[in-house]
């Protein structure tokens, strides 16, 4: 079994789920931030631009 090599792109966290994927042998594993999705929100409810930015469709 070949060692986990860390990327160098990659955060601490990042590294951390790609290792846990890796020991439960399931790559696909999705992984869900919430405290990232929690921020978004409150940001979004503190500055309204930035609400309707998101809502628009991307070019």
């Amino acid at each position: 079994m070949k060692a986990h090599e860390p990327d160098a792109g990659l955060t601490s966290e990042q590294d951390d789920i790609d290792v846990l994927r890796g020991h439960l042998g399931m790559p696909a594993l999705p992984y869900l931030d919430f405290s990232a999705q929690r921020a978004r929100a409150q940001a979004l409810a503190r500055w309204p631009l930035f609400a309707e930015l998101a809502a628009e469709p991307r070019r």
